[in-house]
């Protein structure tokens, strides 16, 4: 499992929730995110809450509203963080997931190199993870972003976490 860190800053992430177990569920998840940071007084890159308005002034961010749609608010804490980030990454989320005759067919070796991709994983990595080359690791890659239409890796992950076609 590669688990590389980006030299990017952590997205900040601003917890508004009504249901206070969840609140602290999320907070100690966070702690443990590699990409993710709890927002303090400034600004946050991205607000998760559970109320229709949320109390907090999310003008500057996008906001991740748990409920009915994408993600509900009896999703797992990695599962709502993974909603944030790519929400802080601007990434927005269907409300539906594709039918099992939508998704794309994916064969056993891009279905590894998308977990793959899940993971943060570049195209070295890939390559080292599934004993190929380098070439072969990037030839794959494309092959699973023509197929899930995605223009680029971050658009793959969040296709394949909305569609259901890698788990988390």
């Amino acid at each position: 499992m590669w688990s590389g860190r980006s030299s990017r800053t952590r997205a900040r992430v601003a917890l508004d929730l009504a249901d206070p177990d969840l609140r602290d569920a999320l907070a100690e998840a966070l702690d443990a995110h590699p990409a993710l940071a709890l927002a303090g007084a400034g600004a946050a890159d991205v607000t998760v809450t559970d109320r229709s308005a949320p109390a907090i002034n999310s003008a500057l961010g996008p906001v991740l509203r748990l409920g009915p749609g994408p993600i509900g608010a009896d999703a797992s804490p990695e599962l709502i963080l993974s909603a944030a980030h790519l929400a802080a990454a601007g990434i927005g989320l269907a409300p539906a997931a594709a039918s099992a005759a939508e998704r794309p067919a994916l064969t056993p070796r891009e279905r590894e190199v998308l977990a793959l991709l899940v993971e943060g994983a570049p195209n070295k990595a890939i390559a080292r993870a599934l004993g190929i080359s380098v070439r072969t690791a990037k030839f794959h890659v494309a092959a699973v972003l023509a197929k899930l239409h995605a223009r680029n890796r971050s658009e793959a992950v969040a296709i394949a976490l909305r569609d259901g076609l890698v788990l988390l």
